[in-house]
């Protein structure tokens, strides 16, 4: 996920405090130490709910917020954490440097909106304006460049790091287009209503592209099974909770996102629930998977036929936890 947390700046340490005050006196028997890519946002709620359901299995989970998605992805790599969540283009990219990692569930969906000023009303409008992207290798640039291909236009590119720089970058007239996500999105439409909008939604696009995704070592994998099973369920739980009770993740939100307004966390969340981007059943599966590295393939971002499904994901606990509880 691409964030700067400019707005969120406190939402770390709020986290943290909250998730000691429900732990409340509860002595965990097994600590894991979760490593985050960024400040927390509304895609991290139902995690962070799910860490104090597992304070009740006898699980501590200490959450760590890095800077920058590399930062949580060698977090887990040196053993400074056992799990982390990170774009799943990130994660593959290091699996195809020979990184020990597997990817175990998804976090959350694909979210990415293209968003232009109401004045360009199709793709083709976009010929020779300014679109920015996140950076070379990343989610942002392969959707940009697919639709350069597919409209068969050529943009001024440009690479401004930061969902939420790039926002702010429109709405000051400084790019013509960018792929921003969900909250920044609707952040946009509030602060100028009428003079931007969603030219093309990705999620719908794309809509079998993992986004976010949870991922481990091959080693903890082996040697820590019932500790992965168990944080795969309580986050399945949450999300099956949160999308039964909408108001839980707005109340959540509230505590954890003390910088996002109250009438922007209820639009954030209704477009989750609409877009199906916290999925009840782990989001991880042969067919997204394979999806989403042949898209990887045939937009640049790794070589053609080097990674394969079984090279890059681990099914297996995920498939168990389902067993378990049951699919919806």
């Amino acid at each position: 996920m691409e964030k700067t947390g400019l707005k969120r700046s406190l939402a770390a340490l709020m986290v943290a405090a909250l998730l000691i005050l429900w732990g409340g006196q509860a002595q965990a028997q097994k600590k894991i130490r979760f490593a985050y890519p960024s400040t927390a946002d509304m895609g991290d709620i139902p995690s962070l709910l799910a860490w104090n359901q597992l304070k009740e299995q006898g699980f501590e989970v200490i959450p760590r917020f890095f800077s920058k998605t590399d930062l949580a992805i060698q977090a887990v790599i040196g053993g400074e954490a056992e799990i982390g969540a990170a774009a799943g283009i990130a994660v593959v990219k290091a699996i195809e440097k020979g990184m020990n990692l597997r990817i175990i569930a998804e976090q959350v969906r694909n979210e990415w909106q293209l968003m232009t000023p109401v004045s360009l009303k199709e793709p083709k409008q976009l010929e020779g304006k300014r679109v920015a992207y996140h950076g070379p290798f990343t989610v942002t640039e392969a959707l940009v460049k697919w639709t350069a291909n597919h409209y068969k236009i050529s943009p001024k590119w440009m690479i401004v790091p930061g969902s939420e720089v790039r926002a702010e970058g429109l709405m000051r007239g400084q790019i013509d287009a960018t792929p921003a996500e969900i909250a920044d999105v609707l952040n946009v439409l509030e602060s100028k209503p009428g003079q931007f909008h969603v030219l093309i939604s990705y999620a719908k696009i794309f809509p079998e592209l993992l986004g976010t995704v949870y991922f481990t070592t091959i080693d903890y994998l082996k040697t820590n099974s019932p500790a992965v099973e168990a944080l795969i369920e309580a986050i399945l739980k949450a999300h099956r909770s949160v999308e039964e009770k909408p108001d839980r993740a707005k109340e959540a939100a509230l505590k954890l996102l003390p910088g996002t307004k109250p009438s922007t966390i209820d639009a954030i969340a209704k477009t989750y629930r609409e877009l199906r981007i916290w999925d009840v059943n782990g989001g991880v599966n042969r067919q997204r998977g394979e999806t989403s590295l042949k898209f990887f393939e045939e937009t640049g971002l790794v070589k053609k036929g080097l990674l394969t499904f079984d090279r890059v994901f681990e099914p297996e606990p995920l498939e168990k936890v389902l067993k378990k509880i049951g699919r919806r």
